[in-house]
C-alpha cells in the first residue's frame, strides 16, 4: 500500500485522499501525493535532474513512487503543503521544510542515488538500494518499555 491512499477500516477499500475531508472540514487541493508531485512540486520547484549544478548532482527517479523513503518524504511534504496552503502565512513554515528535505530527497545519498534519467540513447535507470541487514534483539531486550513487544514473524 502506498501512502497516497487511505484504507477504510470497515470495508478495507482504498480511497484517494480527496474523498476524505480533513479535520478542518476541507478537502485536499490534490487528490493524492502523485498528483501533487506531478502537478505542483515538480513544475513549481524544477531542478536539473542528472546535471551537475553549483550544489552538486540532483537525482530524480521517474518511478519515485517505488521508493518508500521518497514516498514518505513527499507525502509528508504534501500533507504539510495542504495544511499550509489554507492558512495565512502557512507557507512561511512549509518552505523551510521543503528546502531542508529537497537535498536529502534528490541528493547523492538520497533514495534515488542508484537511479538516473534517460540521457541521449541511454534509457532511464531505476534501481532500488539494498536494504540493510538486521539482527533481532535478544529476548527481553524491549522489556524496559513496559510491555513485551509482539514478536514479528517476518
Amino acid at each position: 500500500m502506498s501512502a497516497s491512499h487511505d484504507t477504510d477500516a470497515t470495508t478495507g477499500s482504498m480511497q484517494d485522499a480527496a474523498a476524505q475531508p480533513t479535520a478542518a472540514g476541507l478537502k485536499p487541493q490534490y487528490a493524492n501525493v502523485e498528483n501533487w508531485v506531478r502537478d505542483y512540486l515538480l513544475p513549481s520547484f524544477p531542478r536539473p535532474a542528472g546535471e551537475l549544478g553549483a550544489t552538486g548532482r540532483w537525482r530524480w527517479c521517474e518511478q519515485w513512487w517505488r521508493h518508500d523513503e521518497a514516498v514518505t518524504i513527499l507525502t509528508a511534504l504534501w500533507y504539510g503543503w495542504e495544511h499550509s496552503a489554507v492558512h495565512t502565512l502557512g507557507m512561511l513554515d512549509w518552505l523551510p521544510r521543503l528546502y531542508h528535505l529537497l537535498p536529502i530527497l534528490a541528493g547523492d545519498d538520497g533514495p534515488f542515488r542508484l537511479c538516473s534519467p534517460a540521457a541521449g540513447d541511454l534509457p532511464a535507470r531505476h534501481e532500488m538500494p539494498p536494504v540493510a541487514d538486521v539482527v533481532a534483539a535478544p529476548a527481553g531486550w524491549w522489556r524496559w518499555w513496559g510491555t513485551e513487544a509482539v514478536e514479528s514473524t517476518a
